[in-house]
């Protein structure tokens, strides 16, 4: 199940707002408005008369160079401009370095109830914080049912069906050392850079549901250390159920990769049946990943030895 969240200008001035300063400077805005693009446009071209290419649906941000141009314009044509440009689908401006709002800007905004605000942070500073939020608030959001548990600094994503001992091994993981993200529900997000994010419903953070005792509070178990909020996912691993008639990878020379959100991960299938240690080759198995990671890749290095020493026979073997 994919989930989009959606986000208003009342969500961003609480959220975003608060921790940014921001000041609303027209009282008849209309907060209710949807913010449908996590980009953010600054609207020079807009203001000099340009509008091919108007990106109207993004938040506008106007700084120092739009301040600057606008002096040197006169009242008539800044009605004008901004009497055009707020015929277009915005869901708000904000003005930055708390710079004088144009009151051609702050009189049509107002006449059409789109929001106004004032920030106090440079330009640069505020697009920046400003599209982390977008990015991190809308992104798409999936269920997944699974483990996460970050084993080694690795964000390892556990898979199964319903009873293969997915949150035994979690459960076995944590007694080592390991830190649980989430059990049974993992939310997984793609943030700004291409990075997927894996957390845990509120409603079952910390806790943890084992066959034959119930649910468990991590937390209180093994201390503070032994959970996490959050956290990257890099890999994930399989457990599926020993079957004699399927051939399993004993080279790990060709790798399997696991789609989610558009993000492409390494994916492993671990075979269980009874006396397997499934948490001992977990670990080895986030333990090569970290060796790939850094550029060595124990089965096609095995592979090349094994290559390079027949070559050599053969070539005794010519002699």
């Amino acid at each position: 199940m994919v989930k989009v969240n959606k986000l208003t200008v009342e969500r961003l001035y609480s959220e975003f707002g608060e921790n940014d300063n921001l000041i609303l400077l027209n009282s008849n805005a209309d907060l209710d408005r949807e913010i449908a693009k996590k980009e953010v446009n600054r609207p020079s071209l807009a203001i000099a008369g340009f509008f091919d290419t108007f990106a109207s649906k993004r938040i506008q941000v106007l700084g120092k160079t739009e301040h600057d141009y606008l002096k040197t314009k006169d009242k008539k044509y800044k009605k004008e401009v901004f009497e055009k440009i707020v015929t277009y689908d915005i869901p708000c401006f904000i003005i930055s370095r708390s710079l004088p709002c144009p009151q051609e800007l702050l009189e049509s905004a107002d006449h059409k109830r789109i929001p106004v605000f004032a920030s106090p942070h440079p330009t640069g500073i505020l697009v920046a914080n400003l599209s982390y939020f977008l990015w991190d608030t809308m992104s798409k959001e999936k269920l997944i049912h699974g483990v996460l548990v970050d084993i080694y600094g690795v964000g390892t994503l556990i898979l199964g069906k319903s009873g293969i001992g997915k949150s035994e091994c979690a459960l076995e993981l944590v007694s080592r050392g390991h830190r649980l993200i989430s059990d049974d529900q993992i939310y997984a997000k793609r943030l700004i850079g291409g990075e997927l994010v894996g957390r845990s419903d509120t409603n079952i953070q910390n806790h943890m549901e084992i066959q034959g005792l119930g649910i468990v509070n991590i937390a209180r178990l093994f201390g503070a250390s032994a959970i996490k909020e959050s956290k990257r996912i890099e890999l994930i691993i399989n457990l599926e159920e020993f079957d004699k008639s399927k051939e399993y990878d004993r080279t790990g020379l060709y790798e399997q990769i696991y789609d989610i959100l558009d993000v492409k991960l390494p994916y492993v299938t671990i075979p269980v049946f009874p006396g397997k240690n499934i948490a001992t080759l977990i670990e080895v198995a986030v333990l090569n990943q970290i060796l790939k990671q850094k550029g060595y890749h124990s089965a096609k290095e095995f592979n090349r030895m094994l290559i390079e020493k027949m070559l050599k026979e053969s070539n005794k073997n010519e002699e």
